[in-house]
């Protein structure tokens, strides 16, 4: 019997989704839903991981400011470009689906305006980009 993870699908256009990734072939469907070569996990605050686009800043993928904030909100100051996929991690580092209160927590995330401090990480971790600092400053 095949088990199906569930995830979230975060895309650079705010386009998100729920996603089922095949247990038996999780990582060539994490490749094919992120459309790379290669794929890093960031590490989240309550057991959630991202897997995104290793290579995303160097081959032109575009920012994935949805991402982005949720990363910083859970935890991590990473800038992600290209498509991420949310999942959830046992202390094994096993990669399980999210759970209720999981799922809930990125869609609580996605549904609110970045707080203060949120957003004045977001410029700092985005200050080599410019372009993306000055549409910050206007959330």
């Amino acid at each position: 019997m095949t088990t199906s993870i569930r995830s979230v699908k975060i895309n650079p256009t705010e386009t998100i989704s729920v996603l089922d990734v095949n247990e038996d072939s999780i990582g060539a469907d994490i490749i094919a839903a992120i459309g790379c070569r290669m794929f890093d996990v960031v590490g989240l605050e309550d057991d959630i991981d991202l897997f995104v686009d290793d290579e995303g800043l160097i081959n032109g993928s575009t920012l994935n400011l949805p991402a982005t904030v949720l990363a910083h909100r859970l935890g991590s100051r990473t800038v992600i470009f290209g498509t991420a996929i949310a999942v959830s991690v046992t202390g094994d580092g096993e990669t399980v689906g999210l759970s209720d209160a999981q799922l809930a927590r990125i869609q609580e995330s996605f549904a609110q305006k970045p707080d203060a401090g949120t957003v004045d990480a977001l410029v700092e971790s985005l200050s080599p980009f410019p372009t993306v600092v000055s549409m910050l400053r206007n959330i």
